[in-house]
């Protein structure tokens, strides 16, 4: 049995203990020790990083009531007394994190009469599932506002540890889901929760509690939430980006969600505009290509290699042609890497434009396909796009 150290006291950043047993771990090496400082994932917390006499510990893992710590290299031989050593950073963020949610979740109680299902601890976000499946704007501040007012007043977070049969002393938020000896947590005068995690001493450790969104995920509201140092690179980030954003639109901060909405309309009104000249523009080519066209065998072929062009644009004047009047056949090729031939027919007509297509992969020294009323196809000759046309106007 591992004594944990972290279970009476979270700000412990290094001890020793002694190494009591070496077990095989994923093709590492885990030890067990007589006691710990380090937190094993467990309760949505992720576990705790650092070194056992300057070996890197990459994991933590609860194994009932051993504390296994896998290592980086297989250094330490068991008796051998060694020295802990947590990363803090990463321990004040989970200690942050892990209080400001007992916070969160007991306000989302008090205001809402939402029960918590789940917490999640991640290295970049944090987040609730919540009994409720609905949340909107004013209830989120609401519960804000209550957590942060617990966090101002700076509430002293205690520890207690009871036995299962006493449990009813405290006004516990969840029940225990194990017997014995508990570990409760309390926020004074707000909140008591079964919990082993590691926490702040108090509220105002904590820092600010900011909500950043919330979805709705299998009939659940599943809440993201910054606390303390998390919460500032935040609204670091963002309030830069406001303020880049307001240079950028020439207007006050608070006006720049308006005036970006502003912008979207002109642009998408400007992008309507510019979609019906290039119609325009499109159909009035198709009605040139038309005049020049060539008569072959009561089919009128029309035929024509662009310059580097647009693909997307070159198949909507294809559109055009093959389905504004019977008999047509198109055979265009774009210049350019690579170079791409594109053949289509009216729908009245009866050739395969992918045997067409398949004639003409060899002049080309490429690949295709499509459908019977057009394929396309890139090769790697640009100057035996000509070629293929030739020859398949001679099998037509």
């Amino acid at each position: 049995m591992t004594e944990r150290l972290y279970y009476t006291d979270a700000y412990q950043r290094s001890f020793t203990a002694v190494v009591q047993a070496k077990i095989p771990y994923r093709e590492k090496t885990a030890v067990e020790l007589d006691r710990t400082g380090f937190y094993p994932t467990s309760g949505g917390q992720p576990h705790d990083r650092g070194t056992l006499n300057g070996v890197p510990v990459i994991d933590v893992i609860e194994d009932e009531d051993r504390i296994l710590h896998v290592l980086e290299t297989d250094s330490l031989a068991v008796g051998m007394e060694v020295e802990g050593k947590i990363e803090w950073e990463r321990r004040f963020d989970h200690m942050q994190q892990h209080t400001g949610q007992h916070i969160l979740s007991q306000a989302f109680l008090q205001v809402l009469g939402a029960q918590t299902d789940s917490f999640h601890l991640g290295s970049e976000i944090a987040s609730i599932d919540l009994s409720c499946s609905q949340l909107t704007p004013e209830e989120i501040y609401q519960v804000e506002d209550l957590c942060n007012r617990i966090v101002f007043e700076n509430r002293p977070v205690l520890i207690h540890f009871v036995e299962s049969q006493d449990q009813d002393r405290f006004p516990l938020r969840k029940m225990p889901t194990r017997s014995g000896l508990l570990r409760i947590v309390e926020i004074d005068r707000f909140d008591h929760s079964p919990c082993g995690g590691t926490h702040c001493r108090s509220t105002g450790e904590v820092g600010l509690i900011k909500i950043r969104r919330w979805e709705r995920v299998r009939k659940r509201a599943r809440v993201e939430f910054y606390c303390g140092w998390r919460a500032l690179r935040d609204y670091r980030w963002k309030n830069r980006a406001i303020y880049q954003l307001s240079r950028l639109y020439r207007t006050p901060d608070r006006e720049v969600v308006t005036a970006a909405e502003q912008h979207l309309a002109i642009e998408e009104a400007q992008r309507k505009t510019m979609l019906e000249l290039q119609d325009t523009l499109l159909t009035a080519e198709a009605a040139q290509l038309l005049q020049e066209s060539e008569e072959r065998e009561g089919i009128q072929v029309i035929r024509r290699i662009f310059a580097p062009r647009d693909l997307a644009t070159v198949k909507e004047l294809t559109k055009k042609i093959v389905h504004g009047g019977p008999n047509r056949l198109v055979l265009f090729g774009i210049r350019g890497n690579p170079p791409t031939l594109i053949f289509a027919r009216s729908p009245d007509l009866p050739h395969d434009m992918r045997e067409l297509i398949q004639v003409a992969l060899p002049f080309i020294q490429g690949k295709g396909g499509g459908s019977p009323q057009q394929a396309q196809a890139g090769g790697k000759r640009e100057d035996g796009m000509e070629e293929a046309m030739n020859r398949v106007l001679e099998i037509l």
